[in-house]
């Protein structure tokens, strides 16, 4: 992936699968009496997903699918049906977020429908990642050009930083501190693999 935007897209990608793997990890104790499961983190996970990848992380990508759209590409309905989930994304990740609220607050809720919804939603946004990842990001390289790249990057401007894994910002250092814990244990296997090329 020899363009910049790519290449920090790729990056954020990494970053967002070591997030989520280790989000699906700290869900297994959620709803059992028998555990004490961490909602307070569960809250910070939820803000920054709603923050950082809705925000800031999907606007990049859209402005570069909606040019690669613009391409003679093959089978342009998949870069139509992941701008989609976006926005679907964007609804549940909303949803998710009021649900754990109120299990925060106190307020009964179906916490096996809760637990299940979150596995499917962490689910959702891994298939998606992975999307990106091998069908879509493959085509920009190959139909988008020089010109092309310089134009998108004119139009972006600026690119935000991570507020969770740059370390230059201390939103959500206990947050890093539980995924870096995360890791060391060996428990991100699928992350690994799935980057082994990194």
């Amino acid at each position: 992936m020899a363009a910049k935007l790519l290449e920090h897209l790729h990056n954020e990608h990494k970053n967002l699968s070591r997030f989520l793997y280790c989000f699906r990890y700290q869900l297994q104790g959620f709803g059992d009496p028998e555990q004490d499961a961490n909602i307070n983190l569960i809250m910070d996970m939820l803000d920054y997903i709603n923050t950082f990848p809705e925000r800031y992380h999907h606007p990049v990508e859209d402005v570069i699918f909606k040019k690669l759209l613009s391409k003679s590409i093959p089978d342009p309905d998949i870069i139509t049906d992941v701008l989609a989930q976006h926005a679907k994304l964007e609804e549940i990740t909303q949803k998710l977020k009021n649900d754990f609220n109120a299990v925060a607050m106190d307020i009964a809720m179906p916490m096996d429908q809760l637990k299940v919804d979150a596995h499917l939603y962490l689910d959702m946004q891994l298939e998606h990642l992975d999307i990106e990842e091998s069908d879509i990001f493959p085509l920009a390289d190959e139909y988008l050009d020089e010109d092309d790249w310089t134009e998108l990057e004119n139009m972006v401007e600026t690119i935000s930083e991570d507020p969770l894994f740059d370390n230059t910002r201390k939103e959500y250092d206990s947050l890093l501190s539980e995924i870096t814990n995360f890791e060391a244990q060996g428990l991100d296997e699928e992350t690994r693999s799935k980057f082994s090329d990194d």
